[in-house]
């Protein structure tokens, strides 16, 4: 079935038609209230359905999502947010993962659709957890993948061996979290969810299955899927080391000075111990390795001489913290330390005040190198901040977009082109970048979309749009289309260049041009009058002059007579 929604000059034969609509994800339109207004090919083969019978309510109300479920998501959508959920096709109940977005702009809701857990995003779940895990030396750590709810996708046998569990077991990690420490990382979970921090480390104690209590030093980083899998797009990566014959041994020599440095002699932590002002009272041995001093040479040094002025306040009031041992829990920062060689390493540092049953006064650090990821942030960052320099110095706006002309991306230089900051068309937060179209040329813009899809050529229009002033501009529209291996559109890239002052000295040119010729017609007309009157003067004195003066020859006969 061929809907007129793509009634498009140029377009008209049901075969083109057809074949646009296939090149296209499977997606629906639907009105405000939930009635069909458009429903791809793709899509109506998917569900296995007609298109008189997939309107919204109607279709998806199932034992599990029920009426009440979706008008609730229904509302949701329509206050701008997108909406994702799972469903099931009603003949080969197939799940299926649907996406639903509202564009308050043209008054339409757009579902897409498409089978859930396709062999390659579970595949790509997999390569991304094994990808992240090869960055860790994970011989002795037990490592997880689970979803966001906790469940336990994918473990190693050092896992099981950890909490007593076997491969046939559905596990919850939260579920063997000691009470006391379950909401300890809330908060950092909240900040990695929103890409705040790439991962965190902190401590937690478990519990196995037999009732052992085990300490753990936990790190957790993300996995963001482009495409949900198993009804989630974010799973974390979990790398658990068992540090609890560490912690038993730590809390037990920390009593005695001679246990505690037996211990901290032969570990890889930093373990520094200062009064209550930050002045050193002993250092590990393995500050050599990480700093270049002996232990003598930091006796009697305040910490705060080896950290970096940037993080200097930041360490001012952890250590603070630490001294009042008012945090609920062990507060670390990361900051840089300035080694003996002039450079600077990057460490991880928690700490602690003495136990009172001790009566020494001061605070224990511990901490270790995280230098080498630290310089992959930097890296990340400066490779970000020179992409951003390249389009900011690119003329006019350098955009990325979807079939419907969502804006994924595009760049600060659409504000003076528009007069809408960038962040205003980014998925639609404000407004759409197509309502800002000029209405007689809306046309252009499927014309060119039509032409990315099909032909796959790099497509250049000139339309004009409406700038937040008011007043309307020229753009021209440079884009290509970006496809997969299985020739379905990706996202299309392009450049948009404002040529309203072109267009304006073309509109004068036009002008001036007609003028000229005006005057040039009015010259000829002119010399054609001219040239008239003179062919007709002769005529015209000759004939007076006869009238004035008779002939000389009447004249003389009439003396001779």
């Amino acid at each position: 079935m061929v809907f007129t929604f793509w009634d498009i000059p140029g377009i008209r034969s049901n075969k083109s038609l057809e074949v646009l609509e296939r090149s296209l994800c499977p997606i629906c339109i639907y009105s405000d209230r939930g009635q069909t207004v458009y429903a791809s090919q793709s899509f109506l083969e998917l569900l296995q359905a007609k298109a008189e019978d997939v309107g919204f309510f109607d279709y998806f109300a199932s034992g599990s999502t029920t009426l009440a479920l979706l008008t609730k998501f229904w509302e949701r959508a329509l206050q701008g947010e997108t909406i994702e959920f799972l469903s099931k096709t009603k003949d080969a109940w197939e799940d299926i993962e649907c996406s639903l977005q509202f564009n308050p702009d043209a008054k339409l809701m757009f579902l897409t659709a498409k089978k859930l857990n396709s062999e390659g995003d579970t595949q790509k779940l997999i390569e991304e957890y094994d990808r992240a895990v090869s960055l860790f030396n994970c011989a002795s750590l037990a490592t997880a993948l689970t979803n966001p709810d906790g469940i336990v996708v994918r473990c190693n046998q050092k896992f099981h061996e950890l909490l007593g569990t076997t491969g046939a077991e559905t596990l919850h990690l939260e579920k063997f979290v000691h009470p006391e420490d379950r909401l300890v990382d809330g908060d950092l979970r909240q900040k990695l969810l929103e890409g705040d921090i790439s991962s965190y480390t902190i401590e937690k104690r478990l519990v196995s299955k037999s009732q052992d209590v085990i300490w753990v030093n936990i790190s957790v980083s993300l996995i963001d899927l482009p495409a949900c899998v198993n009804g989630y797009r974010k799973y974390f990566v979990v790398l658990l080391e068992d540090i609890t014959e560490s912690r038993k041994i730590y809390n037990a020599l920390v009593r005695t000075e001679e246990k505690w440095k037996a211990f901290v002699l032969n570990s890889p932590y930093l373990f520094i111990q200062t009064s209550n002002t930050g002045q050193i009272i002993y250092a590990s041995p393995i500050v050599e390795s990480l700093l270049g001093y002996k232990e003598e040479e930091l006796l009697g040094r305040y910490v705060t001489e080896f950290i970096h002025p940037n993080n200097f306040n930041e360490f001012e009031l952890a250590l603070q913290l630490w001294v009042s041992n008012v945090q609920s829990r062990q507060l670390g920062i990361e900051c840089w330390w300035k080694t003996k060689s002039g450079k600077w390493v990057f460490l991880y540092i928690q700490g602690q005040q003495f136990p009172s049953v001790l009566e020494i006064d001061g605070v224990v650090i511990t901490g270790y190198n995280i230098t080498d990821r630290k310089y992959l942030e930097v890296e990340l960052k400066a490779s970000e901040e020179r992409f951003k320099s390249l389009t900011s110095n690119i003329p006019g706006a350098v955009f990325r977009c979807d079939s419907t002309y969502t804006m994924r991306f595009i760049s600060d230089g659409i504000e003076e082109i528009t007069g809408y900051p960038a962040s205003a068309f980014v998925n639609n937060q404000r407004l759409s970048y197509l309502s800002i179209v000029h209405p007689d040329d809306i046309g252009l813009i499927k014309d060119s979309l039509i032409q990315s899809v099909l032909d796959r050529y790099r497509c250049s229009i000139e339309y004009r749009i409406i700038h937040a002033n008011g007043q309307i501009r020229w753009v021209s529209e440079r884009k290509q289309g970006v496809f997969d291996d299985s020739d379905n559109l990706l996202w299309l890239g392009g450049v948009l260049l404002d040529i309203s002052d072109r267009k304006r000295l073309e509109e004068d040119h036009r002008r001036s041009e007609a003028e000229r010729k005006r005057l040039e017609a009015e010259l000829h007309r002119c010399e054609a009058i001219n040239r008239t009157m003179a062919q007709m003067i002769p005529g015209l004195i000759h004939s007076n002059c006869l009238e004035c003066f008779p002939p000389l020859a009447s004249s003389n006969a009439g003396i001779a007579d």
